[in-house]
């Protein structure tokens, strides 16, 4: 089965779908979430692709009638984390405690 990463230098060199979105994401952490099974299953990911669920999550009107992505940062500034932790960390840590 095809994944994202095939046919990247990536994969070839062994990395799965995880190893390689913990780099990306280490290097472009506002850009790259990582795609761990946490989140996957969090965002019900069918083959691998997660960028379209994690955007229309990011757009969905949550509980308080604001898109997700701004109740994450309202998290971020409640937790008085700086804006270097992205709304994608805030979202990771969520997920995993939510677990």
């Amino acid at each position: 089965m095809a994944t994202p990463l095939s046919g990247t230098p990536l994969a070839s060199d062994g990395f799965g779908a995880t190893s390689a979105t913990k780099l990306m994401a280490r290097k472009r952490p506002h850009l790259v979430p990582i795609a761990d099974s946490v989140v996957m299953a969090e965002l019900s990911i069918v083959k691998e692709r997660l960028w379209q669920p994690l955007h229309a999550w990011m757009r969905e009107v949550g509980p308080d009638g604001r898109p997700n992505h701004k109740h994450l940062e309202k998290l971020r500034r409640q937790a008085q984390l700086p804006e270097v932790i992205s709304t994608l960390r805030v979202f990771d840590v969520i997920a995993w405690r939510v677990r």
